[in-house]
């Protein structure tokens, strides 16, 4: 498959993991174009029979400085609604319909936007000079959209209000302590590790990886009396699986599975 030319950020293939490297200068600023690029990109990882897992990160000195002020500068209440359809809601939809894991490997600053696009990765590995922040109270005089959630689902609403009201920039030593990311790395070891982390669940069953996917997002939301009942069914459903077959056998016979994803 040949390789796509983007705009706003690089794309590459290596041993079954894809690489979204987000590359506008100087601050990978977030505008329509380059959220058109990134939902492109994890549409073509998603429908790559040869990609098992995919990892977000950012050139130059961060991740991302969120979306471009100068671009929604002029904005009305409109335009910004049409745009945050596409950033957010559009994202959102993409991300979440991914067969495949996805990592955000975050070095230097991810501010606002940048942290929609890393809170929406299944997990995050983080360079220890990175920071996070959300500026939209001081900065836009609003409030930071999918943060609001995002952040009480993982840190809960006290640490979330305290940082959304403020604009509070919290280090990613900090952010792991407090579960807000997956871990905290030595940046000159980031993107090994996160390869690492990638490579390891690329040897994993294609087809248990998705289903477990599928199943992390569905019980999310779950009064707890309806994850008995899914949790049997999501299990036991896989045992007729090729790949479920195999993995016990390859166990029992103490050797490397042979996956088929079916």
């Amino acid at each position: 498959m040949s390789e796509p030319n983007y705009q706003t950020l690089k794309y590459s293939v290596k041993k079954r993991i894809a690489s979204i490297t987000l590359d506008s200068p100087p601050a990978n600023l977030i505008t329509r174009d380059m959220t058109l690029d990134y939902h492109n990109a994890l549409m073509r990882a998603g429908s790559d029979p040869e990609v098992r897992v995919i990892i977000l990160s950012g050139a130059g000195r961060g991740l991302s400085g969120g979306v471009d002020l100068k671009y929604i500068k002029e904005f009305s209440a409109k335009d910004m609604e049409q745009f945050l359809k596409l950033f957010y809601i559009r994202t959102m939809e993409i991300t979440r319909a991914l067969s495949k894991p996805i990592i955000a490997a975050v070095h230097g600053y991810a501010r606002e936007g940048a942290c929609t696009l890393a809170f929406a990765c299944d997990m995050i590995i983080a360079a220890d000079d990175s920071d996070f922040g959300y500026p939209g109270v001081p900065n836009l005089a609003a409030p930071p959209g999918m943060h609001v959630w995002f952040l009480q689902r993982l840190i809960g609403r006290m640490r979330a209000a305290e940082l959304i009201f403020t604009g509070k920039v919290i280090s990613a030593k900090e952010a792991a302590e407090i579960g807000l990311i997956t871990k905290a790395v030595p940046a000159e070891i980031l993107i090994p590790e996160t390869t690492k982390l990638a490579h390891k669940i690329s040897m994993m069953s294609p087809l248990a990886i998705k289903r477990t996917r599928e199943l992390l997002y569905q019980m999310e939301d779950l009064d707890f009396t309806e994850v008995p009942e899914k949790a049997v069914k999501a299990l036991s459903a896989e045992f007729d699986s090729a790949d479920s077959k195999e993995a016990r056998k390859a166990y029992l016979e103490k050797r490397t599975p042979h996956w088929t994803g079916k």
